[in-house]
């Protein structure tokens, strides 16, 4: 038949088909499935021990509570006077508000004014966890005075009877601490060098308690302990509802520290209301102690005069009458003059720092378009410093304060303007007062000039004696503009209660997933020999005509040959073998079969004799050729004596007749290797060789070569274009997965076709991936008592 006709194997067979289709899947379920059931015991014990370490994990369990608060941050405005002393902007940014509740500066003041009981650890120690008695402590222990290394013990406590207890704790050799222990008495003070202190039972006391453990705790620690622990949220983000949350294992004295933490919240608003009010208050006071002295120097000037020359009135009521209400009107302008002076100073200097500018009421100038304006910069002001550079508001906002700032400085000057106007025709009255003053005796003009300064005087002195008495009494009706709805009460049940259900979970996927890291590592990662018929088809995409079973448990000596037990299941795997040769040659006889493999050791010789074996139950003719010409073990396999063979004929010594073995025994022809050559590879690429080849195959039905290994030696690459099919011999357990697959690919990489592999030396009664696939541990062949059972080997 023309070798063209052949060289490629017919994909209509189903078999091949699914050779095909397997070998292209990367993950393999079924052979994970029984390498996992393999290692069962490996699963049981992992999960086991993780459970363990789950339930010791568990032990350590302690309950995490949220503890929560409402607060209103409203602005509430001012609840005295009117517009006595304003209060700008504060507090109102509730962004602001949220970062200054959990600041660092607002613990450190909640610390500093936490109750007494706080300031004590009460706590029990176990081996698996610390847990706080807090709430249910039976003594409590009240700090009279404290050395510094107090701090620094954790100290036992311990019953002695029902008026006294022992406080003491234990040496550590590693911290070089002395041992320490004191007998106290109960509602008396205690005086020691490690603490001043009084103990006092409570309601959860009992003469023969547990003994417990507590610790002082210093400023330092309890900030420590609640610092960054805040975390505030608004309720709605267009409202002013404020919840606070906080966490711990310990929630009754979170609740205690929280309801300190909003109160001091709410005292430092009003702390920062105040001090505006005191600013103000201060600032009048300073006005007033210039003033007074300027109205007591015009009060004694008046009165000396009044004394010298007796004149207490002018003669001219009706000019009298003139005079005093052109002086009012003169006062008046000296204050709004007086008062637009501080304004613009206020103004300027606080446009350069940037700061929020001065009301113009505070001083008494009563413009209510400037005022509206300051009042408006100053809440742009505020927002603004909440917003960055990249904000796309930031530009527009600046842009607005810069108009204002404008706007502002305009109206000053406007007002500065009418001030002027208002001074011009006053002096224009004057003019007109002073022609009749002239009039008068020269006693009475001075008189006037001296009532005059003292009136001036006492009016703005009066004016600023109701402005500090008004901020007086804002600053007394001030309150805090937030207050809190709700007090702090433990939120809901333990945040982590699901924690111990997700340890064991965790820990039992851990269980499950260190025996698989075992297998992959075992079978994969450091396996280097090809373990599974699959993994042959997967690294070389040839199929695998043959898998055959390790039977050398069953049978330990003599030569292990299908002829000996035709019913096994070894023999059927011979038998499957056969059908695929013939299926692969497209032919029954004049068939030729080259066996090799990628290094030795891998059962070539055990595979050809046992092919030939199979064929000869058939009463075909078959000769099995031992091309082996370096390592040759056929004649030793099969037990046979010949100092000639195959070699010796290709070099011319003997004839074919002479070297051709028939034992009776085996029922085939053998050719030996024959004395080992020099040259192996020179002479197996001779004329001859291929002559010998096509000699037998007319003379044989089957003529079965076993050469040396392809992956060593170049002699199966000569041989291999002289035959119909190559088998190629696979180990379990010892093949090469690397040197295999670069075997593979290098004789498909030199055009050798009809390749087939046989897997050898699989364990028996594996299953899907034990002796053949058709005949797997619960097929028909392998039942207990059928025909092919492998009990037929036992003797």
């Amino acid at each position: 038949m023309n070798r063209n006709n052949r060289n490629t194997i017919e994909t209509n067979d189903p078999y091949f088909d699914e050779i095909k289709a397997k070998t292209s899947i990367s993950f393999d379920f079924v052979l994970w499935f029984y390498r996992i059931l393999k290692y069962w015991y490996l699963f049981v014990l992992s999960i086991l021990i993780c459970l363990g370490i789950a339930y010791l994990e568990n032990k350590s369990w302690v309950a995490v509570y949220t503890t929560q608060a409402l607060m209103m941050l409203e602005d509430r405005g001012n609840t005295g006077v009117v517009n006595a002393v304003p209060m700008g902007n504060l507090l109102r940014n509730t962004t602001n508000q949220q970062i200054l509740l959990a600041s660092f500066g607002m613990t450190e003041r909640a610390v500093k004014n936490l109750p007494q009981k706080m300031r004590v650890d009460y706590f029990r120690q176990t081996h698996f966890k610390r847990f706080s008695i807090y709430t249910v402590t039976p003594i409590r222990i009240e700090i009279i005075d404290l050395p510094e290394d107090a701090y620094a013990h954790t100290f036992n406590v311990a019953p002695v009877d029902d008026n006294y207890c022992r406080i003491y704790y234990e040496e550590d050799e590693d911290n070089k601490i002395p041992e320490f222990s004191v007998v106290v008495p109960y509602n008396k003070e205690v005086t020691n060098p490690k603490f001043t202190i009084k103990l006092e039972k409570t309601g959860s006391y009992t003469a023969d308690f547990e003994p417990f453990s507590f610790r002082f705790l210093s400023d330092g620690q309890l900030i420590g302990m609640y610092s960054n622990r805040i975390i505030p949220v608004l309720k709605d983000d267009s409202g002013t509802a404020l919840e606070i949350f906080m966490s711990g294992t310990d929630p009754y004295r979170d609740i205690d520290y929280l309801t300190t933490l909003l109160e001091e919240f709410q005292g430092y608003n009003l702390f920062l209301k105040n001090q505006q009010a005191d600013l103000t208050i201060n600032f009048i006071e300073r006005q007033l102690g210039i003033i007074n002295d300027s109205l007591q120097s015009s009060r004694a000037a008046l009165d000396k005069f009044q004394k010298e020359t007796g004149v207490y009135e002018i003669t001219s009521q009706g000019l009298r009458l003139e005079i005093d209400q052109a002086d009012e009107e003169k006062e008046k302008l000296a204050l709004k003059e007086r008062a637009t002076l501080i304004v613009t100073q206020k103004i300027g200097e606080s446009i350069l720092g940037n700061t929020e500018l001065i009301n113009p009421t505070v001083v008494g100038l009563e413009e209510s378009k400037l005022t509206s304006l300051i009042t408006e910069y100053n809440d742009l002001l505020a927002r603004s410093r909440y917003l960055g550079a990249k904000n796309p508001l930031y530009n527009k906002t600046i842009d607005s304060l810069n108009g204002l700032r404008t706007q502002i400085l305009s109206e000053l000057q406007l007002i500065q303007s009418r001030l002027q106007n208002s001074k011009d025709g006053l002096v224009k009255k004057y003019q007109l007062l002073d022609l009749k003053v002239y009039n008068l005796p020269p006693q009475e003009r001075d008189l006037i000039k001296f009532e005059r300064e003292f009136k001036v005087n006492e009016m703005y002195f009066q004016f600023l004696t109701q402005k500090r008495y008004e901020a007086q009494i804002q600053k007394a009706s001030n309150t805090p503009d937030n207050f809190i709805w709700e007090m702090p009460r433990i939120f809901s049940g333990p945040n982590n209660g699901g924690d111990m259900q997700k340890n064991y979970m965790f820990f039992f996927f851990i269980g499950i997933l260190l025996p698989l890291i075992f297998i992959v590592l075992k079978e994969e990662i450091f396996n280097y020999t090809i373990s599974t018929k699959e993994e042959c088809e997967k690294i070389s995409g040839l199929p695998v005509i043959g898998t055959i079973e390790n039977i050398s448990k069953k049978l330990k000596t003599g030569v292990v040959l299908v002829k000996n037990y035709p019913k096994s299941s070894f023999a059927e795997s011979f038998r499957n073998m056969r059908v695929r040769l013939e299926y692969m040659a497209r032919r029954e006889s004049n068939i030729t079969v080259l066996v090799t493999s990628s290094e030795p050791g891998d059962g070539k010789t055990f595979i050809a004799t046992n092919i030939a074996s199979v064929y000869q139950l058939m009463r075909k003719k078959v000769i099995v050729v031992d091309l082996d010409l370096r390592r040759p073990s056929i004649a030793k396999t099969l037990q046979l004596d010949s100092n000639k063979g195959v070699s010796n004929y290709l070099i011319g010594q003997v004839e074919l007749e002479d070297i051709i073995l028939s034992p009776p025994e085996y029922g085939f022809d053998i050719i030996p290797a024959g004395t080992l050559p020099p040259n192996p590879s020179e002479l197996i690429k001779t004329e001859k060789t291929k002559e010998l080849i096509e000699y037998l195959k007319t003379k044989y039905d089957y003529v079965i070569i076993d050469c040396s290994p392809v992956g060593l030696v170049s002699d199966a690459y000569v041989l291999a274009r002289m035959v119909d099919t190559t088998l190629f011999a696979v180990r379990r357990g010892k093949t090469n997965k690397s040197f295999f697959k670069s075997v593979i690919n290098q004789l498909k990489f030199d055009g050798i076709e009809n390749v087939a592999l046989v897997f050898n030396d699989v364990k028996g009664r594996e299953g899907y991936y034990g002796t053949s696939r058709y005949y797997g541990d619960k097929t028909y062949y392998l039942k207990k008592n059928s025909y092919y059972h492998d009990d037929y080997f036992e003797n």
